[in-house]
């Protein structure tokens, strides 16, 4: 019972998260990232914007991760097991998810201050401020 109250304030949670977008039916489908498929026992990872656009920007489970590039949406593979922070891109370059500190929260973790790292072709690294949610399916 204490699960699924869980997993309901953490859907409250989640939504209200997107009540600020306009259009935000849409939020997933504009972003060009997968809608949550987790089973039962499964995690994943969810990404907004931290700018006045609350974007949703990141995904990632134990088989897929994606990110909503300022270039476009762009498949990354893993190099390390789930909950991973280091990927990399269909073009073979570098991107690392920065945590930061996490906060409790029922049904997770999340992670206010987190960042998405990558390397532009000068060698300097662009920050892109994220907030993460890690929750997991009861």
């Amino acid at each position: 019972m204490m699960m699924r109250f869980s997993l309901i304030t953490l859907s409250a949670i989640l939504i209200s998260a997107c009540a600020t977008v306009q259009n935000s039916s849409d939020t997933s489908a504009s972003s060009g990232l997968p809608t949550s498929k987790l089973a039962p026992g499964e995690c994943g990872l969810f990404g907004w914007a931290t700018d006045e656009t609350r974007k949703f920007v990141f995904y990632a489970d134990k088989d897929t991760a994606r990110y909503d590039s300022p270039e476009g949406p762009v498949d990354l593979t893993a190099q390390m097991a789930f909950p991973a922070t280091d990927y990399i891109d269909s073009s073979g370059k570098a991107v690392t998810l920065r945590l930061g500190e996490g906060e409790i929260m029922d049904g997770g973790m999340r992670y206010p201050g987190a960042r998405i790292v990558t390397l532009t072709d000068e060698g300097w690294e662009r920050l892109h401020p994220i907030a993460i949610v890690r929750s997991c399916q009861p």
